[in-house]
């Protein structure tokens, strides 16, 4: 499957890179936005490809209703952020960010 980038306020990738082999989707702390995130590309390995993740209520979607429970906000950032699991990838997540990715995966592992 090949990714398409179209505008995802949810998913953003600052230089998408095709030719990477493994993506990255980083998610900020509580409060934080996906800008955290925009230096990191310069100083990773050519080969990964960063992708900040923008929670409703912050950064870009300051406008957006913030989520205040765990597992309604994991079941909707699921099928946003499938059409990008085309390959190899990693979840990075900072304090809350952390436990976020972390039932994130748990929830993609069971579907």
């Amino acid at each position: 499957m090949k990714t398409t980038y179209q505008f995802n306020s949810w998913v953003t990738c600052p230089k998408p890179n095709s030719q990477a082999n493994l993506r990255l989707f980083s998610f900020p702390y509580a409060g934080g936005s996906s800008l955290i995130f925009r230096t990191w590309a310069s100083s990773l390995p050519k080969n990964i490809e960063i992708c900040p993740v923008e929670l409703p209520g912050r950064g870009t979607q300051m406008k957006s209703r913030p989520f205040t429970q765990m597992e309604s906000l994991v079941n909707e950032i699921a099928p946003i952020i499938l059409p990008y699991l085309d390959k190899p990838f990693a979840f990075f997540g900072h304090s809350m960010g952390g436990l976020l990715s972390f039932e994130l995966a748990r929830h993609l592992r069971k579907t």
